[in-house]
């Protein structure tokens, strides 16, 4: 009677499972999806970033440079017509760049680091901006 019963409950667990598997598959087939939900997406062209006309480049000195000296030689070369601005902490000095657009003019360094900013602007308004520090030490490496 044992071995009856069990069958008896086998043959009902999987009668329920497929009751149970045809009504799932009656509901998801009787759901609707409405298609009025449309999404519109635009695609915008990105715009080109401009390039600065003007440019600037500091030869001397080199960034991080650790002198010995106290008077500093700065130059490099941008646009003829540009004016450059040297700035340190103890000082401002304005450039005009001679006809092929270098520029050289000394700057005093204060003890231990200085920070070194060179700006070229340009007619239109237009600047770059270089950014150097430099060290003043007397100490023999």
């Amino acid at each position: 009677m044992k071995k009856e019963q069990l069958i008896l409950y086998l043959i009902a667990t999987l009668f329920g499972l497929l009751v149970a598997g045809i009504a799932f598959y009656l509901f998801q087939t009787a759901k609707t999806t409405s298609n009025n939900a449309t999404t519109t997406v635009s695609i915008t062209s990105p715009t080109p970033t401009v390039t600065p006309s003007i440019s600037l480049t500091v030869d001397q000195p080199v960034d991080e440079e650790v002198v010995g000296n106290k008077v500093l030689t700065v130059s490099g070369k941008t646009q003829s017509n540009a004016v450059v601005t040297v700035i340190t902490d103890s000082s401002n000095d304005v450039i005009t760049p001679d006809a092929s657009g270098n520029f050289s003019t000394t700057v005093n360094l204060d003890d231990g680091q200085n920070a070194l900013e060179v700006i070229s602007i340009a007619p239109n308004g237009e600047s770059m901006t270089i950014k150097k520090t430099v060290t003043y030490s007397q100490e023999d490496f």
